[in-house]
């Protein structure tokens, strides 16, 4: 008797360890994380698998502290983790830490990062016909403006939107009109730009630039502080916006406004990582990007060229306006920029004439 009591007390304690077994492993495949309080949702997790958070990387070359980090990229990321229940997120990564200014694209390209934002300027000749935008006193308006019409271009012209095949373009947007800032020397006419070396974001500003009579350097925005304080430059052609980006305050002088020019920056994704998001949550982002976030970013720029201005103004740097005409007289001498592009879209079949005879109507219009 006491060997059969002992058979199955073994057998009833076997069945027990095994029985425990089986429901810590049905535990553990519903709830990865061992929390007993998400155990409710095991039945939605396992028919759900998407319902599970994915967080995006996104890169780009500023601090934390720059305007399109802080009221642009990082407010997006927040509004779709909110419209997507938390099922997607951007994790922003800045100061360059996912790859250089130069990288940013191929990176994405590539998905080293999964997506992120960049200037344009730093892959030159990638986009030949969007760079429009980037032609000499082409900015007339706000960078919210410019940034609605850069979007617009992009959405109705195929020539423009065949430049992003490589990627998930988000949005694009431009900076507030660029201005000539400069470190020692004042500039009120076209003879004070002689000599002098001076930052440009873009081919197009380059060409600009030396038609004026002055020197392009071609540098990453972060390189301009440094830059300007060991003499490096004499200056450069910027959005007021950067004095307050790059903390520009005590190595700058003098600015000379004159809506030069602006410059564009893309937000893009990697395709394979766009794939992911399943198509009802790509729906919803959809509707996020584009237009309206091209606007944002703009008003971002144009918060900040206000911000800048007056900072600039306190800490005594003088500001200058061309009158209308020495501003001719830069005009006439950057003409031969817009015919060089117009002829380089010609040698390529496109008709450059109507995508810039749309972007002047609509900088005409509002």
């Amino acid at each position: 008797m006491k060997g059969f009591t002992f058979k199955v007390s073994y057998i009833g304690l076997l069945v027990l360890v095994l029985f425990l077994i089986s429901a810590c492993g049905s535990t553990s495949s519903s709830n990865p994380s061992g929390d007993e309080s998400s155990s409710e949702t095991t039945e939605t997790t396992e028919a759900s698998p998407s319902a599970e958070s994915v967080t995006f990387s996104m890169g780009h070359m500023n601090s934390q502290d720059h305007v399109q980090d802080s009221m642009s990229m990082r407010p997006f990321s927040e509004e779709v983790a909110e419209a997507t229940e938390g099922r997607f997120n951007f994790q922003l990564y800045p100061g360059g830490a996912l790859g250089s200014p130069a990288e940013t694209f191929d990176n994405i390209v590539t998905g080293i990062m999964d997506s992120g934002w960049g200037l344009q300027g730093y892959n030159a000749g990638k986009w030949e016909v969007h760079s429009v935008m980037q032609l000499p006193f082409l900015a007339e308006g706000d960078a919210a403006k410019l940034s609605v019409i850069a979007q617009k271009l992009h959405d109705k012209f195929p020539e423009i939107e065949a430049e992003y095949d490589d990627v998930k373009l988000m949005w694009v947007h431009a900076a507030d009109p660029y201005a000539i800032i400069t470190k020692g020397k004042k500039v009120t006419s076209l003879e004070d730009l002689k000599g002098l070396r001076l930052r440009t974001p873009s081919v197009e500003g380059g060409k600009m630039i030396e038609s004026w009579g002055a020197t392009p350097v071609s540098m990453p925005a972060p390189e301009i502080y440094d830059s300007l304080q060991r003499g490096v430059i004499d200056g450069g052609v910027l959005p007021v916006a950067a004095l307050a980006d790059f903390n520009l305050f005590d190595v700058v002088d003098y600015v000379t406004i004159g809506n030069f020019n602006t410059a564009l920056f893309y937000v893009a994704m990697n395709k394979n990582s766009w794939s992911k998001i399943p198509a009802e949550d790509q729906a919803i982002i959809a509707e996020m990007i584009g237009e309206p976030m091209a606007r944002t970013s703009g008003e971002a720029f144009d918060y900040q060229r206000e911000q800048a201005m007056n900072k600039a103004k306190e800490v005594g740097i003088e500001f200058t306006e061309l009158d209308e005409a020495e501003l001719q007289r830069f005009k006439d001498a950057a003409q031969g920029v817009t015919e060089e592009w117009l002829s380089n879209m010609e040698s390529k079949g496109i008709d450059g004439q109507a995508i810039l005879d749309e972007a002047l109507k609509l900088m005409q219009e509002n």
